[in-house]
């Protein structure tokens, strides 16, 4: 692509406007314990995960790690205010392999700073932007799902939000987030009902022949409150492979004795 051209994508990407309205909190976010699983786009499993939400007082810490088939280490971190709305404060995703930090994305929304860091070979290119990010409106990684299980639609119905998005350079990309229809997730041999939604990145007109951004899916229970069941997306950034993120983990359960017995209850 001609760098004029690029130039030009980039102007507009940040000149997108903001979704108006802040995400209230309707059902108030608990702590949890999973371990999900992650697959590509054909369904075979390539990490094993570990989530956490733990609230403390106002605030809930999520943690998600996750160790890949090919040895790849990763943990997200992500901090949100939870009173009368849902407010995203820090997001942070780092990758390393045997040791060695490969990618680093964070956010800080209070400040409104994003970073990137990528290593390609022997160098490692960062990225910093100072972006327009107004709390209850704009979230990034794990948020995004759980702005969406907030959202009050009906199917059809649309609502849209500020998302932190990364090229890698980080950018602000208003989502268009759409309740699709009900419909019904298999796991682990059952059926879950389920809500289906997209979450459609709104490009302007110039910018599409040349930024090819594609949707997100993400399942929630029928039932409320609503409970994250299954993501279809880009991994973390724009041309990361997709991925399919499952709560209740596909394939076999890898388990391996510590060697410690549990106390005797006698």
């Amino acid at each position: 692509m001609p760098r004029a051209r690029v130039r030009v994508a980039s102007l507009l990407l940040l000149l997108l406007a903001h979704p108006g309205a802040a995400v209230e909190v309707r059902s108030a976010p608990g702590a949890l314990h999973g371990f999900p699983s992650m697959s590509d786009a054909r369904g075979t499993v390539i990490a094993d995960g570990e989530l956490s939400q733990e609230r403390r007082g106002d605030r809930l810490v999520v943690r998600a790690r996750w160790v890949f088939r090919d040895g790849r280490r990763a943990e997200e971190t992500d901090t949100f205010r939870t009173g009368t709305e849902l407010v995203q404060e820090r997001f942070a995703w780092v990758e390393t392999l045997r040791g060695e930090e490969q990618r680093r994305f964070e956010v800080d929304f209070g400040g409104g700073a994003a970073r990137s860091s990528v290593r390609r070979g022997g160098r490692v290119e960062r990225e910093e932007e100072k972006l327009d990010l107004p709390p209850g409106r704009s979230f990034a990684g794990y948020g995004a799902a759980l702005a969406v299980s907030q959202l009050p639609l009906e199917p059809g119905d649309e609502a849209e939000l500020s998302f932190v998005a990364f090229t890698p350079r980080p950018r602000v990309v208003t989502l268009a987030v759409r309740h699709e229809a009900e419909e019904d997730v298999r796991a682990a041999g059952r059926r879950i009902a389920c809500d289906r939604f997209t979450l459609h990145p709104k490009l302007p007109l110039p910018v599409r022949p040349f930024v090819h951004a594609p949707d997100a899916h993400l399942w929630f229970t029928r039932s409320a409150p609503r409970a994250l069941v299954r993501a279809e997306q880009e991994l973390v950034a724009k041309d990361d492979p997709r991925v399919v993120i499952d709560v209740i983990p596909r394939g076999a359960v890898q388990a391996r004795s510590t060697g410690r017995r549990a106390p005797d209850p006698r």
